[in-house]
């Protein structure tokens, strides 16, 4: 609250007590009264002031929280929109692929029956022809046989009576060429008759192939078949775990809502606490200043009398001046006091202002790449370069000095969402975010070593100390230490005051440092407990960091978060 408005609120309750304005009384007061006045309201003005401000402060920091927790509210139903998008969309892919494969078996089943129909046909055709063949083949065994027989007896004949029977000759030879024209005939039938069973070998062999190609099919639609029912049996047991997450959520959200109506309603009756007891104050503050008023009236009447009489003042109303210091030594001691003052003030801005420069970390922009990913989540760093990772995408090993793709590790399941990495060694420490757990993997294949759920529903950020892994989890606000064997479970959980939500943390050496609300704050472990080393904001927005002893790397935004780079500064620390 400003002075003028405690001086105008001051003269209201004076004018409500002694219907005067306090303006008009202040001169009438003793110098020594007026200034015992004043000393009381500015110490009541400061503990108002003092008070009001702490208020304040109090209710912005719950307004705060509730802001955070209403954003992640909203981030986590963006996220399930889009788990349910990709669902649907994989749902109606599967439809499309299931409704081709049996257009395609229809057709083939179709074709398959067409070239059955056309094989019995054929089949048919041939058996017939072959009837007939071999009919015609008996009917002409049958006339060569008679012919030869008649060729016998005329050739006898003949021979007998060569001389009488000329005209016999005549018509052996015709019968001789009628003979050599059904050779020739049945010759012919032969040679189709080969050449329709070749076609049929050949019909045969079409049909054993096509057979085959019909096996394959069912065979291919069989697998299609099971791969189809195994994904959508792990769709649905992906489901069915979001949807207990989500429950779990719910629930969570549901009582974080109920605890801060309580502590609104405590904190509303509080305040109505804290007004009963201003007015209460204010009460009293008023029959103070009725009395102290009616005490200088009489003070004032006395002053009158003695003045009227031409009696000397006692020492008690005498000023200070009548004691003995000259006017020109008190002002030489005023000088050297306020100059001694001044001289302290500065000498302890100056050692303020050298031990914050001293205790931050201070920043040599060296060089800057820009990123082409779509999402990227957190970056780490090991001997083999700078890893990033992708919420889609992956995780990315580039080259420290010119930013060149050495190696990417896939995503082996499109339920794998990684939200933070940690490089360690020979392993990855990666926080998977679709199925709430983290996961060790090998760093040269991406191969998963093994996995663990995280001790709360809404894990942030993960780091691995050399012996230990940390995490942090914003449901809790809990910082959590696994075991040496993180299989074993939760060591040991820490609350840091103040951090509320982590966007990135890494240890360095026995020093944690944490990116909190685009602030970066170094802390000190020992003894199993957190000392708070330095903290400053950053001038841009990061999202992710990774520090050495003589760098630091910033994964920050562009242009509202529609993109992305990477910037490498030279670090420079002073203790």
């Amino acid at each position: 609250m400003e002075d003028s408005e405690l001086n105008r609120r001051l003269d209201e309750v004076w004018m409500r007590v002694s219907g005067k304005p306090l303006r008009d009384m202040r001169f009438i007061l003793p110098k020594d009264v007026r200034q015992s006045n004043l000393e009381t309201m500015q110490f009541l003005k400061s503990n108002f002031t003092k008070a009001e401000n702490e208020w304040k402060q109090l209710l912005e920091a719950k307004e705060r929280t509730i802001a955070d927790l209403t954003a992640q509210l909203d981030e986590m139903k963006v996220h399930l929109k889009e788990l349910k998008q990709h669902y649907k969309e994989a749902r109606e892919k599967l439809v499309n692929i299931e409704l081709q494969t049996a257009l395609k078996l229809e057709e083939s089943h179709n074709l398959i029956k067409q070239q059955k129909k056309n094989h019995n046909k054929e089949v048919r055709l041939l058996k017939e022809i072959l009837e007939k063949s071999k009919f015609e083949i008996t009917d002409l065994n049958g006339k060569i046989d008679k012919l030869g027989r008649d060729k016998e007896l005329l050739e006898n004949h003949l021979r007998a009576e060569e001389e009488k029977h000329s005209k016999t000759r005549e018509v052996l030879l015709n019968l001789e060429n009628k003979i050599d024209e059904s050779k020739k005939a049945v010759e012919e039938t032969f040679g189709e008759l080969l050449s329709e069973r070749r076609a049929h070998s050949e019909t045969q062999k079409r049909s054993a192939e096509f057979e085959k190609k019909i096996k394959a099919l069912e065979d291919e639609i069989k697998s299609v078949r099971e791969n189809w029912n195994a994904e959508r049996k792990e769709w649905r047991e992906l489901w069915e775990r979001e949807r207990s997450v989500w429950e779990t959520h719910r629930h969570e959200f549901a009582l974080w809502e109920e605890k801060l109506r309580k502590e609104r309603e405590l904190w509303s009756e509080r305040i109505k606490k804290e007004e009963q007891k201003d007015i209460e104050y204010a009460a009293r503050l008023g029959n103070l200043l009725k009395e102290t008023s009616a005490w200088s009236e009489k003070v004032t009447q006395i002053l009158k009398l003695y003045a009227l009489k031409g009696v000397e003042l006692p020492r008690v109303f005498v000023s200070a001046s009548a004691r003995g210091i000259s006017a020109r030594a008190r002002k030489t001691l005023s000088r050297i006091a306020c100059v001694s003052m001044a001289t302290l003030v500065a000498f302890a801005g100056l050692g303020y202002w050298v031990y914050d420069y001293r205790s931050k970390v201070h920043f040599k922009l060296l060089s800057q790449y820009p990123l082409t990913l779509k999402n990227p989540t957190s970056i780490s760093s090991s001997k083999e370069g700078l890893w990033i990772s992708d919420w889609r995408g992956g995780i990315f090993l580039r080259d420290k000095k010119d930013f060149a793709l050495l190696r990417k590790i896939e995503n082996q399941t499109v339920t794998f969402r990684p939200q933070d990495i940690d490089a360690a060694g020979e392993y990855i420490w990666v926080l998977d975010m679709a199925q709430l757990r983290f996961v060790k993997k090998e760093n040269r294949f991406g191969n998963e070593i093994y996995s663990l759920k995280t001790p709360g529903p809404a894990p942030q950020v993960i780091a691995f100390d050399g012996f230990n892994l940390w995490s942090f989890d914003a449901s809790t606000s809990l910082f959590y230490r696994y075991s040496i064997d993180p299989l074993a479970g939760v060591e040991a959980s820490f609350k840091i005051k103040g951090i509320k939500t982590v966007s990135k943390m890494q240890w360095l050496k026995n020093q944690l440092w944490i990116l909190s609300e685009n602030y970066l704050v170094r802390y000190g472990f020992e003894g199993n407990a957190f000392r708070k080393i330095s903290s400053q904001k950053l001038s841009t927005k990061v999202k992710s960091f990774v520090v050495s002893e003589k760098q630091i790397w910033f994964l920050s935004e562009k242009d509202n978060g529609k993109s992305f780079e990477i910037r490498k500064y030279k670090l420079k620390l002073f203790k």
